[in-house]
C-alpha cells in the first residue's frame, strides 16, 4: 500500500469517523466508515493533473462511490481550487452528476474559523493534496440531511455558503432536485424554517482542514 493511501485511511479512521461535539456529536464525515466497509473508495496517487482529468472522464466506468486523487507534487492552493472549480462548473453545465472537492495542506482551518476540524493524526513527514471525486446528488442529499441535524451550526457563514450552497446551485443550475424528484428553488426550502435557523437546527442567535473541507 502506498504511504499516502495508508495515511489517508488512518486520517479517516482516527479523525473523519470520530464524533465531534461541534458537529452535534456527528463525525466530520458521517458516511466514511460505511464507504470503506463496502469497498467503495479507490485511489489515484501521483498521477498529475492529467490523472485527475482521466479519473473524472472514467468515473462512470466503475462502481466506486469515491475516487481519491492524491499528489505529493503540490500545485498552489489557488491554482488547484480554480482548476477544480472550473471542472465543477463544466460538469454542471454538461449535466454530469459529479463533483470535485479539494483538500490542500496550505488551507488554514483556524484562519477559516474551522479550528474544531483541525486534526493531528496525519503523518507530518508526508505532504500531499487531495481531490475527492464523487456524485454530486448524493453529496447534496447528505448535506440536506446533515442540515436538519445541526451539523453546520458552527460553520462560519462564508464557509457554509461556499461549501454547501454553492455546491447545491451547481446541482441543477439555480435549483436543486430532491430524491423524490421534486424541484426546489435553491434558497427557498429550509425544512419550513428561516435559512439560518434551518442550518442550526432551530437555535436562534448562534453564528455560526489542516487542509480539509467537510460535509
Amino acid at each position: 500500500m502506498h504511504p499516502v493511501e495508508a495515511d489517508i485511511r488512518k486520517w479517516s479512521k482516527e479523525f473523519l469517523e470520530i464524533p465531534n461535539v461541534k458537529l452535534n456529536g456527528l463525525p466530520p464525515c458521517p458516511y466514511a466508515k460505511q464507504a470503506w466497509l463496502e469497498n467503495k473508495v479507490t485511489f489515484s496517487i501521483n498521477t498529475g493533473l492529467e490523472g485527475l482529468v482521466k479519473q473524472v472522464s472514467d468515473f462512470n466506468n466503475h462502481d466506486y462511490d469515491i475516487v481519491i486523487w492524491a499528489s505529493e507534487e503540490l500545485p498552489e492552493l489557488e491554482y488547484l481550487d480554480g482548476f477544480c472549480d472550473g471542472m465543477n462548473e463544466a460538469l454542471a453545465v454538461a449535466r454530469h452528476d459529479m463533483h470535485l472537492m479539494v483538500f490542500h495542506p496550505e488551507y488554514d482551518v483556524s484562519e477559516a474559523g474551522l479550528d474544531f476540524l483541525e486534526d493531528d493524526v496525519t503523518d507530518k513527514e508526508l505532504d500531499y493534496c487531495m481531490v475527492f471525486i464523487q456524485r454530486l446528488s448524493p453529496l447534496d442529499d447528505a448535506s440536506l440531511s446533515l442540515e436538519k441535524s445541526g451539523y453546520y451550526r458552527y460553520f462560519p457563514d462564508e464557509i457554509y455558503q461556499s461549501l454547501v450552497l454553492d455546491r447545491r446551485r451547481l446541482r441543477n443550475g439555480n435549483a436543486w432536485q430532491s430524491k423524490n424528484g421534486e424541484k426546489e428553488e435553491d434558497d427557498a426550502r429550509w425544512h419550513g424554517e428561516e435559512k439560518n435557523d434551518g442550518r442550526r437546527n432551530g437555535q436562534d442567535g448562534q453564528e455560526e482542514n489542516d487542509a480539509r473541507r467537510y460535509g
